[in-house]
């Protein structure tokens, strides 16, 4: 919601661990698991483990107690 992108786009997710605390395998191991959910959910076109491009819409956030960065981007 907060990137202003209208429920019909399509976009691409990018996400990032903190590799100082391990948070990235962890989270690599669960977005694996459930990517195609996590697509479906989202509307994302792919999921990508690297930091978001810089006009992408980012922050960053605490999931499950793993610092992640997160970051979507129309296509």
């Amino acid at each position: 919601r907060e990137a202003g992108f209208e429920i019909s786009d399509r976009i691409t997710t990018y996400w990032q661990g903190d590799p100082s605390t391990g948070s990235g395998q962890a989270l690599r191991r669960v977005i694996q698991r459930h990517a195609d959910y996590i697509k479906g959910e989202t509307l994302s076109t792919a999921l990508k483990e690297s930091q978001p491009p810089a006009d992408a819409h980012s922050e960053e956030q605490n999931v499950d107690g793993h610092d992640v960065v997160l970051g979507v981007q129309k296509q």
